[in-house]
Parts: structure tokens; C-alpha cells; sequence
């Protein structure tokens, strides 16, 4: 009886361990206006990322994720202006990809 709750517990613990360790690569945007700017998350340690930003135009830079795996990308002198969709790629050289497309629901222009 002993032996079945033992395994029991292990079998339990196994998924949210292996489950830790394999986060999904996410991006997000922290800044549009003056600077672009895109931090990224559970990419693998030390990773070179490719980000892209794709708005009226289209930017790169590549950054070094640090020993956890997250990194911001500036993007210095591009702007979205209000209203404007844009999308961002993150590629990682091992292997980490993460998207983010945003179209923002703005009201149509008023009529004078």
C-alpha cells in the first residue's frame, strides 16, 4: 500500500516538473511610442534572438537572452502611432520562436 501511494505521489509531481522546464517562448510589448520596445520570455538561456517588429515599416535587431531566457529589444526612433497594427517575431538560434500580432479595435473617424 505504501509502494502505490509513493507512486502515486511521483506520477503527480513528474508532469508539473517536466511542465516547468518547457515554457513556452512569449513576447510582449512594454513600449510604443518614442521607442519600440519588446521584452521576451522562456527563451532557452543565453540564446541569440532575432526580433522582428512590422508595423508601416519593418525593423530587426538581434539580442542575447540572459541565463533565464528573457531579453528587451529597443527599437530606437520607431513608433506605432495610435490605432496601427503591428506584429512582432521573436526567432531564437536554438530552436525558441514567439509571435505577437496586434490589431487594435479603434472607432471610425467622426463626421463633421
Amino acid at each position: 500500500m505504501k509502494i502505490g501511494a509513493l507512486l502515486l505521489l511521483v506520477c503527480a509531481l513528474v508532469p508539473s516538473v517536466a511542465g516547468a522546464s518547457q515554457l513556452r517562448a512569449r513576447v510582449s510589448v512594454v513600449q510604443t511610442a518614442s521607442a519600440f520596445a519588446v521584452q521576451g520570455a522562456s527563451f532557452k538561456s543565453r540564446e541569440r534572438v532575432t526580433v522582428t517588429v512590422t508595423a508601416e515599416s519593418t525593423r530587426t535587431k538581434t539580442v542575447k537572452a540572459n541565463l533565464r531566457g528573457a531579453f528587451t529589444a529597443t527599437f530606437a526612433g520607431f513608433t506605432v502611432p495610435r490605432c496601427e497594427g503591428y506584429s512582432v517575431r521573436a526567432k531564437g538560434n536554438r530552436g525558441s520562436v514567439a509571435t505577437l500580432k496586434v490589431i487594435p479595435e479603434c472607432p471610425p473617424p467622426r463626421k463633421s
